[in-house]
């Protein structure tokens, strides 16, 4: 409800006797789009064009950037950029403008055939003042973007350096000494040779899949899945794969004393139907419903009807729903044809109501129980439960979340990075990671116009995705972080909000 976005997703290709890995790129980024719709791009390699590796991405959803409304301008792009293996990218802006020169792909020209290189990564680096002081005040780099898939560029080259190359499980190590963050990368240089790593703490979700000696990898399985590869896997933590000279391995690069999955891709991020880690995001989110049925406190009765928020919601309603013999109905219908759009309007109203319509008809006095995956900033959550009643004239609205309270930011890959922009912060003086007091729900809910607020418990977040707590990362809902820098910029950001101040993005030199 609160549009939060993802980074980005990556996608990778290696196809071992045709140049259709264009082909096969575009469809692994168009299944990713719920990763993000600001941009899109890929790198091809073709070693019988003069252009090795050679980069193509614009501003725009993934159908958009490949002009796929106009048959021959698509077709001449593929065309174009066909190749046998090849890196891809969609983006939503956490770090960075939201123009044409921060889409990924980022390529790196260079005379030597292994120092010209093309990458793209999904996460963000928290240590970027502290990667990028050394460049700029030591060897006079000059950043152009100041952004962390910049220093990600500089750190690759810099790897790369001398006159011998390097094997690239060596490189990738010693980037990971350096890193402090979440850090999915797709790498590919004009060998040909094809990279993709999971950063040690595998925040974020890699899935790959070999079939005939070709590989596919992407941000999550769905996309695999969608090109009829079932036969997937997860990248493990700290593990790099490779792709040279016809054939694939698997290796550690980085050593992984602990993991740190980020929840929030089961509660909200990814397709629901990806698995990731092997645990089912369809399965967690049922899961989720079932234990949220568990809290519930009012006297249902035939006056009742559950109204799952669309879309991350509805297989948590559903099963929420079935838990306490109510029908779960679509009460509230989105509008899935609406996309990006310019000119939507300024106001918060116009956008919620761009986005969903209301069927007054199922919701005209009945009591909604609204289930929702989370609550983040609270503001369009307020103005849903304002057209439920005024609108589709709803006699109670009753908020029911399957995410525990969001309580700090996140500084790995999530657009809220800022305690003040928190909703929970604003109504508490202490954070307490075990426990929401009945006074605060009950004092969200007045605010929002709502009759009641029930939250997923930290305990039943945990159970529904059925991985041990220790290998999540809940940084968001305890203010306790799986990296030093996150650690540190926690502190900084609670220090403004304590202070009054209200900015940019925390991990960002102008915050």
């Amino acid at each position: 409800m609160d549009e939060i976005h993802d980074e980005c997703g990556i996608a990778a290709v290696s196809l071992k006797n045709d140049k259709k890995a264009l082909f096969y790129l575009y469809r692994l980024l168009l299944n990713l789009q719920n990763r993000g719709q600001l941009s899109a791009g890929i790198t091809t390699y073709n070693k019988d064009k003069p252009q090795l590796i050679n980069t193509y991405k614009n501003i725009g959803t993934v159908n958009e950037v490949f002009k796929t409304s106009n048959v021959q301008k698509s077709m001449e792009i593929f065309n174009r950029y066909a190749g046998t293996k090849g890196i891809g990218h969609v983006r939503y802006a956490t770090c960075g403008a939201d123009d044409r020169s921060h889409a990924q792909p980022f390529e790196r020209k260079h005379g030597r055939i292994w120092k010209w290189f093309s990458f793209c990564f999904n996460g963000n680096l928290v240590n970027f003042e502290e990667l990028k002081k050394p460049l700029v005040e030591k060897t006079e780099y000059h950043f152009s973007l100041n952004n962390d898939t910049e220093i990600i560029m500089h750190y690759l080259a810099r790897q790369l350096k001398g006159g011998k190359k390097p094997k690239e499980v060596d490189v990738f190590r010693n980037l990971s000494k350096k890193f402090d963050g979440a850090y999915n990368i797709a790498y590919i240089n004009a060998y040909g040779d094809l990279i993709a790593c999971r950063d040690p703490l595998g925040i974020r979700p890699l899935s790959y899949a070999v079939k005939d000696g070709n590989v596919f990898i992407a941000s999550e399985s769905n996309a695999l899945a969608n090109i009829g590869l079932y036969d997937f896997k997860s990248l493990e933590p700290g593990h790099i794969i490779s792709v040279k000279n016809g054939s694939h391995s698997i290796e550690r690069y980085a050593e992984t004393k602990k993991k740190a999955h980020c929840m929030f891709e089961w509660v909200y991020f990814a397709n629901v139907s990806s698995v990731l880690d092997d645990k089912s995001v369809y399965v967690t989110r049922t899961n989720l419903g079932k234990e949220l049925a568990k809290l519930e406190t009012e006297n249902i009765s035939k006056e009742h009807v559950v109204i799952p928020v669309p879309d991350t919601a509805k297989a948590a309603g559903d099963a929420y729903a079935y838990e306490l013999g109510l029908p779960s109905m679509e009460g509230l219908i989105r509008n899935r044809f609406v996309g990006r759009t310019f000119i939507e309007g300024n106001k918060r109203d116009d956008k919620v109501l761009n986005k969903y319509t209301l069927v007054k008809d199922i919701l005209k006095d009945k009591k909604i129980l609204l289930v929702d995956d989370s609550i983040v900033r609270g503001t369009t959550s307020k103005r849903i439960v304002t057209f439920l009643k005024e609108i589709g004239g709803a006699k109670e609205v009753h908020v029911r979340v399957t995410c525990p309270p969001i309580k700090a930011p996140c500084f790995y890959g999530i657009d809220m990075s800022t305690v003040s922009e928190l909703l929970v912060p604003q109504y508490e003086d202490k954070i307490d990671p075990e426990k929401t007091s009945d006074e605060l729900c009950k004092k969200i809910a007045d605010d929002m116009g709502a009759n009641s607020l029930i939250y997923q418990t930290i305990p039943g977040l945990i159970k529904s995705i059925g991985l041990p707590k220790e290998d999540l990362c809940l940084g968001c809902l305890t203010g306790q972080y799986p990296t030093p820098c996150g650690k540190s910029m926690y502190c900084k950001t609670l220090k403004d909000f304590k202070a009054g101040k209200k900015g940019g993005r925390s991990y960002e030199s102008c915050s």
